[in-house]
């Protein structure tokens, strides 16, 4: 058996996010069925990121392991023509048994946009038109995201999942307005998120800073002192985008070759 490491782009608008769900089309499980459908075999595919049910990638990264006696560039030219428009492998290589692609992560980038008016239709899916934008204080809005910058007890901005550790890191978050094509976007880095986190740290911060009763500390109060049981609006799905998964040696062997 041999272990291919894959990188995969996709449209997740009409998915139940990545994992395998009974009864739900998800991206994994679509991906699975083109590669039986193309060589006849079944696979196991161990994504890094689980994106939710409408969140997008352009570089998600998988594993997954096979007998068969092809190259790797033949096998992506033949699994790619068995998968739809909404899904792409983007590149694929032979690796080692021991790599695992939810190990040894150095950094995940996201992005998250924002339409400030209602979006044309052809692009609609990969962004949030937040009915109140325009109340959307743009200055406090960026206050509260860098609250979230460092190490935080992020219990009040996930999913609740028993014994799961909610300590989490955010390295940087940018903000950028893109006048001419109304977009806002929200880069967010960091080694690992939890179910929801992001969605709700935006969903928070919007919230908040369209309100001008709330101060930025409301957020700080929250982040202070973690609980599951919040009021405040999660971000949707279609404004994520997972855009890269860079790992730990990959870093190493950049340093080795400046």
């Amino acid at each position: 058996m041999q272990k291919f490491k894959i990188e995969i782009s996709y449209d997740g608008t009409d998915y139940y996010g990545w994992q395998i769900q009974p009864k739900h089309h998800t991206i994994s499980s679509c991906m699975q069925n083109a590669f039986n459908s193309a060589f006849g075999k079944n696979i196991n595919i161990i994504g890094t990121s689980r994106t939710d049910t409408g969140v997008h990638a352009l570089g998600q990264i998988a594993s997954f392991k096979t007998d068969l006696k092809l190259q790797p560039e033949k096998i992506l030219k033949i699994w790619n023509q068995h998968l739809p428009k909404s899904i792409l492998i983007k590149n694929i290589k032979s690796v080692s048994n021991n790599f695992h692609p939810q190990a040894n992560v150095h950094q995940k980038t996201y992005y998250y946009h924002l339409f400030l008016k209602k979006p044309l239709p052809f692009v609609a899916r990969y962004g949030w038109f937040y009915k109140f934008i325009n109340q959307v204080d743009l200055e406090k809005f960026k206050k509260i995201l860098q609250l979230y910058v460092g190490k935080h007890d992020f219990a009040s901005f996930c999913k609740t999942e028993e014994e799961k550790d909610t300590i989490r890191k955010i390295d940087n978050i940018i903000v950028k307005k893109f006048a001419r094509f109304g977009i806002i976007q929200i880069t967010i880095k960091g080694k690992s998120f939890l179910r929801f986190q992001i969605r709700r740290m935006i969903g928070y911060a919007l919230d908040v800073s369209r309100q001008p009763e709330l101060s930025v500390d409301y957020i700080k109060t929250i982040l202070n002192t973690p609980n599951s049981q919040q009021q405040l609006i999660k971000a949707e799905g279609c404004g994520l985008c997972l855009k890269k998964i860079v790992y730990k040696n990959e870093i190493n062997s950049k340093k080795r070759n400046v």
